[in-house]
């Protein structure tokens, strides 16, 4: 039988929530805690930092991918127009007929255009086998270039998957069978 009169039932609810919450700000920090340690272990495992448990900002410069040399033609033909020199290849195709085409920079910030049909190795022979072009922008996933002539003008969209080449209007398009960067 119990007692009549309230029973002091606020009490303990008070006593069980703020108990509650005290496990469940100890927990979280503890959670926290953990976190960083581990956050702090896997920096130091990758990067050799201390793991000494608190974080170091380290300033590291990206890793720029290393560049291959454009071909010595479109190095001699990039300083006949003015260029610094220091051509780096920023893209390179070759399509299943053996067009190639080399995107290249200089020092200066300049693209060019270097086009070449022929054996890998071959000779570069400008107007016969290869072209050389310093009209080239950069386009939202490749590269543009144009060649205007007396005969009218031509485009050529290069990008990593194909070779696009307009001429007057006539669109030819030729995919890539290999590349780099890959």
């Amino acid at each position: 039988m119990s007692t009549p009169g309230p029973k002091p039932r606020g009490r303990v609810l008070l006593l069980f929530f703020v108990t509650l919450l005290l496990l469940t700000a100890g927990g979280a920090t503890a959670g926290w805690l953990y976190g960083q340690r581990v956050s702090d272990d896997r920096a130091a495992a990758a990067g050799g930092g201390s793991g000494s448990g608190e974080s170091q900002e380290q300033e590291q410069e990206p890793e720029q991918p290393v560049r291959e040399s454009c071909p010595a033609a479109t190095e001699a033909s990039a300083e006949a127009t003015g260029s610094p020199g220091g051509l780096v290849e920023i893209l390179f195709i070759r399509t299943d007929d053996d067009r190639q085409v080399w995107i290249c920079r200089d020092t200066a910030g300049t693209l060019f255009y270097q086009g070449y049909v022929g054996p890998a190795d071959g000779p570069f022979e400008e107007g016969k086998n290869a072209l050389f072009l310093t009209t080239v922008e950069e386009t939202g996933g490749g590269y543009l270039a144009t060649n205007r002539t007396d005969e009218g003008t031509t485009t050529y969209s290069v990008t990593p998957y194909r070779l696009t080449q307009t001429t007057n209007g006539n669109e030819s398009t030729f995919p890539v069978a290999e590349r780099r960067p890959n």
